[in-house]
């Protein structure tokens, strides 16, 4: 029986791959293969150029096939995958490409937009389990999700909104949900807890109106004022005792929601660092910053109280109905007519209120990146007196906010009075029926009144589960934009077994690199370098050439699409990401000092050092006379990004803390473009003392500063144009070197007119 689902399941499985293909290409595939070996079918939609194309890969049982309409007919060729020594994916901003490579060479290479990067991911992983000889796994492949903007759902074919990040037809709040509960498992023992208080509480309650009936039947009709007080007494304390269980399940459930609150918020901070900066270059800063901070403090609702009440209030609908049917089924009975009534009035508003909410949070994450994306730059703004700029794209921002919140006060404002008018029918049922069989002797007054009492415990839950939709909503939206981030996997990452650098000599050597951030324009075109250990070497040439996209590789901010870097004959790649970086200094042209005090900011990439340490890293990057000049010292607060200090102090501090981390490799990213000649002077011995017996790779426009390199390589359009000593490079009359150099040096002469 296994066997035959496994066949069925695959036979399905191949029937949804090809369920959207063309029908001449499905016949000229059936002619090939047979449907049911089709494992995956992904579409790539540009050529080697970047033009637009139309081309199909079907992967069946052990063969690869790429079909390409030319001239309205499809063309094919097809390669066993056993040829194959392994399938990469490399990602761009725009759009990204599928390598087919064996022996270390490039075979094929398919590129696409992100619209078909789901299936495409999934044809990637089918071809490595086949190469790997690995079982393959559906169900995981159906359920897995790239990070990328579509414009189209892939389950429904809707388009997906510009608001949102995935299709929220398709949204599964109860997959969602039921995963943000996992987060519960580690404190179980408090959701247990506060689940069996509640559970105590409601059966607390429940007695209350069924002490009722007695009370008059027997109490105030039968005349005996004893019995009266002996049932009050009793409701008395049963109500203080749910007072005492309701405290203590407040403060185990709140506990609970802001542990997991925590929790999450700790873990996608920490996720947020593992990403790759191609990661950020597609997302807004305040996005991010809403998610860390306003999503994660929304679920501990959800999770304190929403799943605890939910599962109470279902227990107390059947649990009160039952009461309400051993009392009078008949009456019971008439009293539910108006159920389903409240019933499609909840699923009515509830299709409307998740859209609702899912523009309303993407309203706030809009304003909330005008706000991250403003305040860094206010310097800017300020220079260019954009004030009022600024205040009107945020005036925008927050009325499209307050648009949508009163769209939704107006949506809840006809919510609420519906479902209790809705509820007010069995009310009024009850008192007309009920009152009927009263004056007829049919039914006891002590009755009707329990049942009164009954019907309020019955709706108050209903109306709760019908009100909790919005906090579901909510919990749903937030929880789905925190999971978006977390199940984003990071491009750059360390290797089982990486490689230990902390011994470096620092020899760097890069074989044939090429490199582009969108999988069309090459930055970097077979790049070929070698760089000896304590070498420094000066990277030229003209804005766009490529020589920050070069040391950006050597920090291994990306990776290469093509060729190799080596560090001491070792692949980037199989060295542990975080130490390798730990022993890479890098000083860049705007240094980023954090909100602290000076002695933190140099302190920053090794904070065991001693205060000693400190003072002798700052002297050794003239820093010490200026910091010593503040009041406060090396406890003077430098500020956001440092703008109490001048951009030469903020470069000297900067100096002094890659002083202070001993790297084996130094980049420097134009550390002395922005500064006046004096500045100049102190920066460029501070940095004297800094590349010493380093191996470095100094960016510069200002070409005097290279002339200490060992030797320049000059980059242009992405290629390694001309490389040598600067004597060498100056004394070529055509060359790139001396034209720059000629031109920089008939500036100077116009600036010192």
């Amino acid at each position: 029986m296994d066997s035959i689902s496994n066949e069925d399941n695959r036979d399905n499985g191949s029937q949804d791959v090809l369920a959207h293909l063309p029908e001449d290409l499905l016949a000229r595939i059936s002619a090939q293969v047979r449907q049911e070996d089709v494992r995956a079918v992904a579409q790539f939609d540009l050529d080697d150029h970047g033009r637009y194309a139309d081309g199909y890969l079907v992967l069946a049982d052990g063969r690869l096939g790429e079909f390409t309409r030319q001239d309205g007919a499809w063309r094919d060729t097809w390669r066993a995958v056993e040829d194959l020594g392994e399938s990469k994916i490399v990602e761009g901003l725009g759009l990204s490409v599928l390598r087919l490579l064996a022996d270390g060479r490039v075979l094929r290479e398919f590129r696409y937009t992100l619209r078909h990067a789901k299936p495409m991911a999934r044809l990637h992983r089918q071809i490595e389990r086949q190469l790997s000889d690995a079982p393959a796994d559906e169900e995981a492949d159906r359920g897995r999700r790239p990070d990328e903007k579509k414009l189209r759902c892939d389950k429904c074919g809707r388009v997906i909104p510009p608001w949102a990040e995935s299709c929220p037809a398709c949204m599964s709040r109860r997959r969602i949900l039921w995963r943000l509960l996992d987060y519960v498992r580690p404190y179980k023992g408090r959701a247990i807890g506060g689940f069996l208080l509640g559970l105590i509480t409601t059966g607390m309650w429940m007695i209350i109106p069924g002490l009722t009936k007695p009370l008059i039947d027997r109490g105030l009709r039968g005349g005996d004022y004893n019995v009266v007080l002996q049932f009050v007494g009793a409701m008395a304390a049963i109500q203080l005792f749910v007072v005492v269980l309701r405290i203590a399940q407040g403060k185990l459930t709140t506990g609970l929601g802001m542990r997991v609150a925590r929790d999450l918020r700790n873990q996608i901070y920490e996720h947020l660092h593992k990403l790759s900066l191609s990661f950020f270059a597609r997302k807004q800063t305040g996005s991010l910053v809403t998610r860390v901070t306003s999503d994660t403090d929304r679920i501990w609702d959800f999770v304190a109280w929403v799943s605890i009440d939910m599962i109470l209030s279902l227990l107390t609908i059947v649990g009160v109905g039952v009461a309400m049917l051993i009392i009078n089924w008949r009456l019971a009975l008439f009293t539910l007519i108006p159920i389903p009534l409240l019933v499609g009035v909840t699923i009515f508003f509830h299709k409307r209120m998740h859209h609702v909410f899912r523009r309303w949070w993407h309203k706030w994450s809009q304003l909330t990146a005008v706000v991250a994306g403003a305040l860094p730059g206010v310097r800017v703004i300020k220079a260019f007196s954009q004030e009022k700029r600024e205040v009107s794209r945020f005036h925008e921002a927050s009325d499209a906010v307050f648009h949508e919140e009163m769209g939704f006060t107006s949506f809840m404002s006809v919510f609420g009075p519906v479902m209790m008018f809705c509820s007010q029918i069995s009310g009024l049922i009850i008192w007309l029926l009920g009152g009927w069989w009263v004056v007829q002797g049919e039914v006891g007054i002590g009755t009707l009144v329990a049942f009164t009492g009954y019907l309020g415990m019955f709706m108050r839950p209903i109306h709760m589960i019908a009100h909790m939709d919005q906090r579901l909503n909510r919990a749903a939206t937030s929880a789905q934009r925190v999971f978006e981030v977390l199940d984003t996997e990071p491009t750059i990452y360390s290797r089982q077994g990486a490689a230990d650098p902390s011994n470096l000599r620092g020899k760097i050597e890069l074989r044939n690199v090429t490199f582009s951030y969108d999988g069309v324009r090459s930055v970097l075109k077979g790049i070929d370098l070698v760089i000896e250990p304590g070498q420094m070497i000066g990277l030229a040439g003209p804005s766009g050439g490529g020589k920050t996209t070069l040391v950006n590789l050597i920090c291994r901010f990306y990776d290469v699409l093509d060729g190799q870097i080596l560090i001491d004959d070792v692949d980037v790649r199989d060295y542990d990401v975080e130490k390798l970086r730990r022993r890479i200094g890098v000083v860049l042209q705007e240094p980023f000092l954090f909100h602290g005090t000076v002695a933190e900011n140099i302190a920053y990439g090794n904070p065991s050092v001693t205060v000693d340490q400190v003072i002798r890293a700052a002297k050794a990057a003239n820093a010490h006379d200026f910091i010593v000049g503040f009041p406060d010292g090396y406890d003077t607060i430098v500020g956001e990004r440092g703008q109490t200090l001048s951009g030469g102090e903020r470069q000297r501090v900067s100096i002094a803390r890659a002083i202070l981390n001993d790297p084996a490799i130094l980049i420097l990213d134009e550390a002395t473009s922005s500064v006046d000649t004096e500045t100049e002077k102190l920066i460029q011995e501070a940095l004297d003392r800094l590349i010493a017996n380093r191996t470095t790779i100094a960016i510069a426009h200002r070409l005097s500063t290279l002339r200490k390199a060992d030797r320049l390589v000059i980059l242009e359009n992405g290629e390694k144009m001309e490389e040598g000593t600067h004597e060498d490079l100056a004394g070529l009359e055509d060359g790139i070197y001396a034209k720059l150099l000629r031109m920089q040096n008939e500036m100077q002469s116009v600036m010192a007119i």
